[in-house]
């Protein structure tokens, strides 16, 4: 490992270092990192500089201490990423960024409409019928359906394979997870009405059809950033 330059924060050197270690060795999930003694030796560093550069990596999601085997890299996940991301970009103002994120998800959605449609398969399909189903039970019930919201969605863009619209997309959700609640069950029966005009025509394979149902979806409340919360 190269030497440290003196400009920045130790710890912060030290966090750039090891994340580099890991890059340059190739090293990938389960993977141990060397032991305490030999990162301070090989960096120059006290243990406590490693220690607190340590620290903030696991905060990241990017290594995790294991008893008995030391230190190792975790998983790429980011899912982990974002959601602290968007966790954190809600503050003073938390109404007015989670606003700004329902924002993203539609620009998301609708910019991603067309390969969605092309990708999805019979069985996926299939699998949004199920989900609104469950979502049709739920609400019969008289209870909220975010989870089973979220799988129909979630489903919708399954086949593209896009790791980081997935990943982006259920950070969203999460925290959109208990936002408004009593605002957001006004407006059910309209949601409803919405997310089964995109299950029929998908189910014919008509994409103009669905493309006006997906907008129809986007088209009020919560997704214009104004002060209802219509469409769930």
């Amino acid at each position: 490992m190269k030497n440290l330059k003196k400009e920045d924060k130790l710890y912060i050197q030290t966090f750039r270092e090891i994340r580099s270690y890991i890059i340059r060795n190739g090293l990938k999930g389960g993977d141990p990192l060397p032991t305490e003694a030999a990162m301070c030796q090989m960096l120059g560093i006290s243990r406590n500089v490693l220690r607190e550069a340590m620290k903030s990596m696991e905060l990241m999601g990017m290594i995790q201490a294991c008893p008995g085997r030391g230190t190792i890299v975790k998983e790429f996940n980011l899912d982990f990423i974002f959601q602290n991301v968007l966790f954190f970009t809600v503050g003073e103002e938390e109404e007015k960024s989670i606003k700004e994120m329902f924002g993203i998800r539609k620009m998301l959605e609708l910019s991603y409409m067309r390969q969605a449609y092309l990708a999805l398969t019979d069985d996926d399909i299939r699998q949004m019928r199920v989900c609104m189903q469950n979502i049709q039970e739920k609400w019969d019930e008289h209870k909220l359906f975010h989870a089973e919201d979220k799988a129909f969605h979630m489903t919708l863009f399954k086949s593209l394979s896009n790791g980081v619209l997935t990943s982006l997309m259920e950070a969203i959700w999460a925290v959109d997870d208990g936002f408004q609640i009593e605002e957001k069950e006004k407006h059910m029966d309209s949601t409803i009405a919405k997310h089964e005009a995109i299950v029929i025509a998908l189910e014919a394979r008509d994409y103009e059809a669905f493309a006006k149902a997906m907008e129809n979806h986007f088209a009020s409340g919560k997704y214009l950033n104004n002060n209802t919360y219509e469409e769930y």
